[in-house]
């Protein structure tokens, strides 16, 4: 992949798919163009499925698939997050959240009333993005990482 290929991409276009969580959605990105194509399977049409199976059939040479984020990734963050937490009463409260059923939602409630762990919880999950997206760039076949450009994300099989 050459660097202004690179430089095409989207890089918060390429973050969220590579955040996705969604087993019903597929990210790839497509090496010689730099854009991301989205497949949407609940919603696949003909077209959808035609371009799918073109996509398939370039994978490796022409399209890369950018793999989805893994739940228990998603826990594990949260888990690291909480274990920094330095308040030991808010960080007990946050440890009681997760370790209940509906980890994640419980997470989200508990943090709400605390404004400043809200912050530190964004910044937090913000640099672990950038982490992420940076290492799948760098991951690329080809040249080395450069520009930030933009990318036209087109998601197909969507309604």
């Amino acid at each position: 992949m050459n660097p202004s290929t690179i430089a095409s991409i989207d890089r918060a276009a390429l973050s969220r798919a590579l955040e996705d969580a969604d087993s019903d959605r597929e990210h790839y990105l497509c090496l010689t163009a730099g854009t991301l194509h989205t497949f949407v399977r609940s919603r696949a049409s003909d077209e959808s499925a035609d371009a799918y199976e073109r996509v398939q059939e370039g994978l490796g040479d022409e399209f890369l698939r950018i793999p989805s984020r893994n739940p228990q990734a998603a826990f594990e963050e949260i888990e690291d997050f909480v274990e920094s937490v330095e308040n030991p009463e808010i960080r007990d409260e946050f440890f009681r959240a997760i370790e209940r059923r509906g980890a994640l939602r419980n997470f989200r409630e508990a943090i709400l009333p605390h404004s400043q762990e809200m912050q530190r919880w964004s910044e937090w999950r913000r640099e672990g993005r950038e982490k992420r997206m940076e290492g799948f760039l760098r991951s690329l076949p080809g040249e080395a990482l450069t520009g930030d450009g933009d990318l036209n994300g087109e998601e197909i099989g969507a309604t």
